[in-house]
């Protein structure tokens, strides 16, 4: 197909072309596929609308092989590109603790609130009926209550769920092999949905139980192939910190050992939380530490970022590692602490969690400490899958449900920990194991540590899996892999191709 055809198909499908891509399509070496190239960019605006159907230079290079490419000029316009960062969510400034029991009261109000907000759009969930309806209920006659799971217990080998709602309580037993599974799995204090009937006597039985989940989607992407890396649970200032693994991240992001094609498109680096190990975290942390002092380990933890390029939009929130309070939501760090990040034009930091838009893609960041729980309480779960777990909470809507267990909660006025919008990537850390995983449009990234093994979880029998560094390409959504370890650092020069997977 010459370069005239491909254009004028181009233009009878209804889109229009910018000059740039207008230009690449008119000097496409005669090697090329054109008829492909047209069909594939065709399908990747299909739906588009308003401005999305104008193809650009960005549509077109997303669609070309590698090798026909302009690297050099293409690459250079990309580095001279700026960041796009919007904070979209950030609970540093909204926090407002109320009194503890008081305070509570208000928290798991709101939660059951939003969290039924969240249920009424979806379809299936139409005409649900509170607790109090579902007493009352004829025998036989089936309704869906929506409450929060306040307990689960063993009853005559049955498991029996107890579930709240604003008009009072009620007790289900689940009978069915399935339905006890799927009970099982729901964390406590989060929403669940109960298809609930009568018996011969007055006692409810469950015939489905239910999360609010996520409806399935299509993630949205960048019309720019740009990328962004993330890290957590680097620990700077534990006497087990990767200094070798990270010097030679810093090298590799300073171009210095080769894989331009994907250095040159990076323009983000997030951290889940626990940038530096802190003081005081856990009994005997301080035979652990090579650095005592808070404040200078965020210095040293500066001095490190420095050598990021300049041009990459660094965001920093907190983990449970870090100098701020342990109870979720966490605030920023603040300023008199990490001066000398904030100090640093390309840093920005928010609170725990937090939603964020890199280039367009939305990201909830979140450091994961409810992790723990979610792993304790649930068949099946374990630290060296972790994106089973995050997979839970996305599915529960909700990213810390449980209270009273290892993580800490705030008796705030809104429950800041509901996942109200359904985010294209939830980046999360604690656990110092890696994972990714894509459920439903939304892609789950656990992105390990840069710490070694501690003791602590040397006697907890946890292998962590450092110095892995995801790098997501925003325009696809696919993950690319960077292991800076010295083992796969030598097997990585020899072969540097990188490798590509789909989430």
């Amino acid at each position: 197909m010459p370069e005239s055809k491909a254009i004028a198909r181009v233009l009878a499908s209804g889109y229009l072309l910018d000059a740039k891509a207008f230009e690449i399509i008119s000097q496409i070496p005669a090697e090329v596929d054109k008829e492909g190239l047209v069909d594939r960019l065709l399908e990747e605006k299909v739906g588009a609308v308003g401005e999305a159907r104008v193809i650009t230079e960005s549509d077109v290079v997303k669609v070309m092989p590698e090798a026909s490419r302009q690297g050099g000029e293409e690459q250079g316009a990309l580095f001279s590109e700026s960041a796009e960062l919007e904070v979209v969510s950030d609970p540093t400034l909204a926090i407002a603790p109320a009194e503890a029991s008081d305070g509570f009261n208000k928290l798991f109000r709101d939660r059951y609130e939003r969290l039924y907000t969240i249920l009424r759009s979806r379809l299936d969930m139409k005409g649900t009926v509170m607790v109090s309806v579902a007493k009352g209920l004829f025998p036989n006659k089936k309704v869906k209550v929506a409450g929060l799971l306040s307990d689960r217990s063993s009853r005559k080998g049955n498991v029996e769920l107890k579930v709240d709602d604003p008009t009072g309580t009620m007790r289900v037993v689940c009978r069915d092999q399935l339905v006890e599974k799927a009970a099982l799995e729901v964390p406590l204090d989060t929403m669940v949905v109960v298809e609930v009937s009568h018996g011969k006597t007055s006692q409810l039985y469950a015939s489905s139980v239910l999360l609010p989940d996520v409806p399935g989607r299509r993630a949205g992407s960048s019309s720019h192939r740009v990328y962004a890396l993330l890290l957590s649970d680097l620990h700077i200032g534990s006497r087990v910190f990767l200094a070798d693994d990270f010097r030679r991240f810093l090298q590799w992001i300073n171009g210095g050992l080769g894989d331009e094609d994907v250095v040159s498109r990076v323009k983000y680096l997030v951290v889940a939380g626990d940038l530096v190990d802190g003081v005081g975290v856990y009994p005997g942390q301080e035979f652990q530490l090579a650095e005592k002092d808070p404040k200078k380990q965020y210095e040293m933890a500066a001095e490190l970022l420095k050598q990021v390029p300049s041009h990459i939009q660094i965001v920093i929130s907190p983990g449970n590692h870090d100098a701020v309070r342990q109870a979720l939501p966490q605030p920023a760090v603040s300023v008199d602490l990490a001066e000398s990040l904030y100090g640093m034009e390309n840093v920005r930091w928010v609170g725990d969690p937090a939603y964020i838009k890199l280039h367009g893609v939305t990201f909830l960041v979140y450091h994961g400490k409810s992790l723990d729980d979610v792993i304790a309480t649930t068949p099946g779960l374990t630290y060296d899958n972790p994106t089973k777990a995050m997979k839970l909470l996305l599915r529960s809507r909700h990213l810390s449900p449980t209270y009273g267990k290892r993580t800490a909660l705030s008796p705030e006025l809104r429950d800041f920990m509901v996942i109200d919008q359904v985010p294209d990537v939830l980046h999360s850390g604690h656990v110092h194991t890696y994972g990714e995983l894509n459920y439903r449009g939304t892609l789950l990234v656990n992105s390990g540590t840069w710490q070694g093994q501690t003791d602590f979880q040397s006697n907890m029998g946890l292998e962590p899996t450092p110095s892995i560094i995801p790098v997501i390409d925003l325009s696809t959504m696919e993950v690319l892999r960077r292991n800076f370890s010295a083992a796969s650092y030598q097997s990585y020069v020899k072969a540097p191709e990188p490798e590509r997977f789909a989430s």
